[in-house]
């Protein structure tokens, strides 16, 4: 996918809104058992998805290859699941199978981002000076 950046980018952001506005009801409502959870929300969703994105922009390589959309998906997807895991657990104060499915989605999400990143080859980042003669 050659715009995983901003997908994913797009993608954090979406996930700052959600963020947003669950703590304005955490607030609001003074449902403060739910304060983990919405730290989870801003920094599994927004803020690893925006490095994410911005990794993608700043190493153009990563986009190309077929393991970064997967990658998209298994991360994206892990999250969602561990998110809705961990909302129960701080409703219920009991661990919960979808916080045991998520988890270790989120974590291999994070390990192929990592073989991506480390498997990619490397560009210059400036051409070559040729001496003058």
């Amino acid at each position: 996918m050659r715009n995983i950046d901003k997908v994913y980018v797009a993608t954090g952001f979406g996930w700052l809104v959600f963020a947003a506005g669950f703590g304005t009801w955490l607030g609001a409502s003074g449902h403060f058992n739910f304060a983990q959870s919405h730290a989870h929300i801003g920094l599994l969703g927004f803020v690893a998805s925006v490095i994410f994105g911005l990794a993608h922009r700043g190493w153009p390589q990563l986009r190309e290859r077929t393991l970064a959309t997967v990658q998209f998906a298994v991360y994206e997807a892990g999250t969602i699941v561990l998110l809705a895991g961990k909302v129960m657990v701080d409703a219920t104060g009991a661990p919960n199978l979808l916080l045991m499915i998520g988890s270790p989605i989120v974590i291999l999400g994070v390990i192929l981002f990592l073989w991506l990143f480390l498997a990619s080859p490397a560009t210059k980042a400036t051409p070559e000076l040729v001496p003058a003669e």
